[in-house]
């Protein structure tokens, strides 16, 4: 086949990842699709991609964070990685990815927050006014609205500090999230965030989930990343967008942070991908989460 088109050490723009999508879906319209498409506060799109033809579904959703875009790098690169296995049938963390793809689908929210990507790239503007604001540490939606703390699980407890709009599901980007998961059978979700190199896989509102633990070991093991404590405290976990779908749907829902460092650089986790990423290992996350 030819190269690759995704350039995970390049920091995926809004128009770089419209290219991109439209280059995927011709090259590998086999076995990947364009799901469905929703539209942030500032009018961008939502791409939701469908990698698999298999009837078990599984989420995973990108840059939550704008700051944290290597996260759509990530998901871009992963996608095409297994679209090219599927095509040439090879194998990826000892799964055969025909079969995987047979079995099983992936829907892959390139990013959840394009608008919160560009303020972070210094491609846009807030819509409102922010004190100290610095684009590259960027982390909200247009309107200063921290989608992860935004989502109808325990908010009333969301402290001020972690923005969590006026009310619970306020933001266009939660809601495209939450449509999405209305309109799927998911049996898993994984949000995938940036610093810590950890899991978060269960917190002390919503206890035990069936297979939550199984799973997480899982991927930490094949992946090379930790397990993170129970998270107890509910202003830690309120408003969160996987503490709110085990909430939901009573199923596996893991926060990955990537980048094992916890004060990493985030353009450098882009410019220096497959270290910072420890892409050798964590390729194998679509095949550890099923």
């Amino acid at each position: 086949m030819k190269d690759f088109i995704v350039k995970p050490c390049l920091p995926y723009t809004y128009r770089r990842v419209y290219y991109c999508v439209k280059s995927l879906l011709e090259t590998y319209g086999e076995i990947l699709s364009l799901e469905d498409t929703y539209v942030s506060e500032q009018g961008r799109n939502i791409y939701v991609l469908k990698l698999g033809k298999g009837v078990e579904n599984i989420l995973f959703a990108g840059a939550i964070h704008g700051r944290e875009y290597v996260t759509t790098s990530f998901l871009l690169y992963s996608a095409e990685t297994y679209a090219r296995a599927w095509y040439e049938d090879t194998i990826i963390g000892g799964r055969n990815i025909r079969q995987l793809l047979a079995e099983n689908s992936f829907y892959i929210v390139v990013q959840s927050n394009p608008d919160s990507v560009e303020i972070a790239l210094g491609r846009a503007k807030p819509e409102v006014f922010i004190r100290d604001f610095c684009s590259c540490e960027f982390k909200d939606n247009a309107n200063g609205v921290n989608i992860n703390a935004n989502f109808p699980f325990e908010w009333q407890d969301v402290p001020i500090k972690r923005h969590g709009g006026i009310f619970a599901a306020s933001e266009k980007e939660t809601k495209a999230l939450i449509n999405l998961c209305e309109k799927v059978d998911f049996k898993e979700l994984i949000s995938l965030h940036c610093r810590g190199g950890c899991i978060y896989w269960r917190d002390g509102v919503n206890g035990v989930v069936p297979k939550d633990i199984e799973v997480s070991e899982r991927i930490a093991e094949m992946c090379k990343l930790s397990l993170c404590g129970v998270t107890e405290k509910k202003e830690d976990c309120a408003g969160g967008f996987e503490n709110w779908f085990r909430y939901r749907y009573h199923r596996v829902g893991l926060c990955v942070e990537l980048v094992d460092e916890e004060t990493a650089d985030f353009s450098i986790c882009v410019r220096d991908f497959y270290r910072k990423t420890d892409w050798k290992n964590t390729k194998n996350l679509f095949t550890a989460a099923v």
